[in-house]
């Protein structure tokens, strides 16, 4: 099955660095990458009749800037990667990233979103807020200096209060397209501690895992910030899927934040997958 992955880039050398992990991880599936670049106007210090006076060019300028580069850009990867099943495309949005990213998934059908993490605080700004809109596709974050082994392993991190809808899981897992897969479990409570509800949940997980994982579930738990984020520093070449609970009301009205991006601060070294019920 063909993937689509939306990668919104600003052409820095972090951005670079993000790309060729991802064609690296997707190396044996045949892919439709999205390269989008959201640009705006700079009208800092402008009066409102110095912005009426400005003439075409002062607008023409910055699609221009956006349209070159991507353009460069698809050159770049296509040449390099045209012995693969990969196909590039390019988006050039006048918009806020946030909603460019949020349009676009939606309009083209996107089975992933790829964001880069880490680097500073507005990024991780709007990371976040791409989160909270973004809930039809899994979201999948990677710092610079991403470090993945060929033996790819994916722990699903949950307190398990709700069962964990696998569709997402599975389309990441199968689109990948590898035959070797080890997925394990982070319990994010204490383990005797677990009620009859978590514990129903967390075997059922396990039932389902064991269909096509043969070796033993790798079942750990992590009941505080600093032991998850202990265990993402033992597990750094894997990727951390972290389940986004289904928003109740208080969270939709904007007085609850989720639980999804308060473990996102523990992991900012880590690849992480966020998925939601």
């Amino acid at each position: 099955m063909m993937k689509k992955i939306l990668i919104p880039t600003d052409f820095s050398l972090n951005s670079y660095k993000v790309i060729d992990s991802v064609l690296a991880l997707f190396r044996n599936r045949a892919c439709d990458f999205y390269f989008l670049n959201a640009f705006s106007y700079n009208v800092s210090g402008l009066s409102a009749m110095e912005l009426l006076q400005a003439d075409d060019e002062w607008f023409d300028r910055p699609k221009e800037i956006s349209e070159g580069n991507l353009e460069k850009l698809l050159e770049l990867y296509r040449l390099k990667y045209s012995h693969t099943a990969h196909k590039f495309y390019s988006i050039s949005e006048c918009s806020g990233l946030v909603e460019a990213v949020y349009k676009h998934q939606v309009d083209v059908g996107m089975d992933l979103v790829i964001l880069t993490s880490g680097l500073n605080t507005n990024s991780d700004r709007q990371n976040k807020r791409i989160l909270d809109e973004v809930r039809n596709c899994p979201v999948l974050l990677l710092p610079v200096r991403t470090s993945m082994d060929s033996h790819l392993s994916i722990t699903i991190a949950s307190d398990f209060k709700q069962r964990i809808n696998t569709y997402q899981i599975d389309r990441f897992r199968l689109g990948l397209g590898l035959k070797k897969i080890e997925i394990g479990i982070l319990v994010l409570d204490e383990q005797n501690k677990l009620s009859e509800d978590v514990t129903s949940n967390l075997e059922t997980l396990i039932s389902y895992l064991q269909q096509f994982q043969n070796a033993n579930i790798n079942l750990e738990y992590a009941k505080t910030n600093n032991q998850l984020k202990s265990y993402a520093a033992l597990h750094c070449n894997g990727i951390l899927c972290l389940v986004d609970k289904k928003p109740g009301l208080m969270r939709k009205i904007g007085l609850f934040k989720s639980d999804l991006i308060s473990k996102l601060k523990q992991l900012e070294t880590n690849s992480v997958l966020a998925i939601h019920q």
